[in-house]
């Protein structure tokens, strides 16, 4: 009887699990993709390295140096400091982070946070700002509802002028210390200034100055080119087939066709550009940038999303744009080229002790006139206040390499009366230009210092 109450249970299973596998990082989520505010790669650095409560040089240097180890200096942010904005872009260094994060963190959608996809679209020079950018609006809005304050990649775009939610300028200097921050800094969080901690949330007197700035069509413009953008960011990761260089070349071709018939010197005129470019950009031989095609893309009304994906060739019927319109709405000035006003402005400059003295491309935005025109009409003139502007560029970046080494010598006996030696590494965190160590002079000034020093 008692046996016969006995259950029988069901014998274990001792074969070995499959265990998935770990990423030696966490797996942290990326923000927006699919969005036109799509996180930029070097803001998911900077979160990522504090869900780990180390700074993103810390991080860089212990974990992501090792993987990419490249003579250009890979992930070590002292040898890339002020090319760090190459990170969010389209070509190798950005290319080399992505594939160690994803290894790291297990992630397959990393190259979507930086401008990859594009890498056939765009010439990358000019391409991204080389100094960080953003809305202090977007921050304090986020901050308030409890959102996640994130870096979006739009901001980084050079194009990209006005935050397309606030219609205002995007700011590039700490309203706190005043300095300017580089895209990916050894302190840098986001919303905060990597130089001296401070929020940089909505400051109304900023924001107020800001929006004097602008004249109304301008700002409409610069408003219009954001959106635009980020239209196209969002639709990126849809859209790898469509996206390509043959695209613009054969759009290109088809607004000529439509426009000016056929013609590419009456195209070139009515958009303001040399007629050679334009035929390269039809022959496909050169890309046009990111700016050149959103002015162009702005002027016939339609998007840069539109351009790389609608059919075009009923666009001059359709939108019922004709030659005389397209010409006032595109050429920046009919007026005839002064020339006596222009020799006159120009040996004004020359003659004038101004400092700091003007690139001819400024000179050509004040006269407002073409800067070839002015070259071909007055080339020594043009060549003496190009090499004024060289030299003076020179003068303070020598000033600038004198300010580093003084900074350089300074730190090194302090960290030294501290009983601390004073390595490069930890002089680097303590100077105003860490970046600066790449030059021979501020690495020679430490070796001199810790000579003094009998180190």
């Amino acid at each position: 009887m008692l046996a016969s109450a006995l259950e029988t249970y069901a014998s274990w299973d001792l074969r070995k699990v499959a265990i998935p596998s770990r990423s030696r990082l966490y797996r942290l989520e990326p923000v927006g993709i699919g969005t036109p505010l799509v996180e930029s790669l070097t803001g998911y650095i900077s979160r990522l390295a504090e869900a780990h409560c180390v700074n993103p040089g810390v991080l860089m240097e212990k974990e992501l140096a090792t993987l990419v180890n490249k003579e250009y200096g890979g992930a070590n942010l002292h040898r890339i400091y002020n090319y760090t904005t190459a990170l969010n872009g389209s070509g190798v260094m950005a290319m080399d982070l992505v594939q160690a994060l994803q290894k790291l963190t297990l992630r397959d959608d990393l190259g979507f946070l930086t401008l990859l996809a594009w890498y056939k679209l765009f010439p990358s020079r000019n391409l991204l700002r080389p100094i960080r950018a953003w809305c202090p609006s977007c921050y304090q809005e986020w901050y308030e509802k409890k959102q996640l304050i994130y870096e979006p990649l739009l901001w980084s775009l050079d194009v990209v002028k006005v935050c397309p939610y606030h219609h205002h300028q995007l700011i590039f200097q700490c309203p706190h210390c005043h300095q300017k921050n580089t895209t990916l800094a050894w302190r840098s969080r986001p919303g905060y200034c990597s130089r001296c901690g401070e929020w940089l949330g909505l400051i109304l007197s900023q924001e107020s100055a800001n929006r004097k700035v602008l004249k109304k069509n301008e700002l409409e413009q610069k408003i219009w080119a954001a959106k635009a953008i980020g239209e196209l960011i969002s639709a990126t990761p849809y859209l790898n087939d469509a996206l390509s260089s043959t695209a613009i070349a054969l759009t290109l071709s088809k607004w000529v066709e439509e426009i000016a018939k056929g013609n590419i010197a009456e195209f070139a005129r009515q958009i303001n550009i040399p007629r050679n470019t334009v035929w390269l950009w039809c022959k496909g031989k050169n890309l046009p940038s990111l700016e050149a095609l959103t002015n162009i893309c702005y002027c016939f009304g339609v998007s840069i999303l539109s351009f790389f994906t609608e059919e075009t060739n009923n666009l001059y019927l359709s939108r019922k744009l004709v030659a005389t319109e397209v010409k006032t709405t595109l050429r920046k000035s009919s007026k005839p080229f002064d020339a006596e006003k222009v020799k006159f402005h120009l040996e004004a400059l020359l003659t004038n002790d101004e400092s700091p003295p003007l690139s001819m491309e400024a000179v050509a935005r004040q006269l407002e006139v073409n800067r070839r025109t002015i070259y071909k009409h007055f080339p020594d003139l043009c060549r003496a206040i190009s090499a004024r502007y060289t030299s003076y560029q020179k003068d303070c970046h020598k000033k600038i390499i004198e300010e580093c080494c003084q900074e350089v010598r300074l730190v090194a006996f302090d960290l030294h009366n501290q009983g601390k030696y004073p390595t490069e590494s930890a002089v680097s965190e303590l100077i105003s230009k860490p970046g600066y160590f790449r030059y021979k002079k501020v690495r020679l000034a430490l070796r001199e210092a810790n000579r003094e020093l009998e180190l």
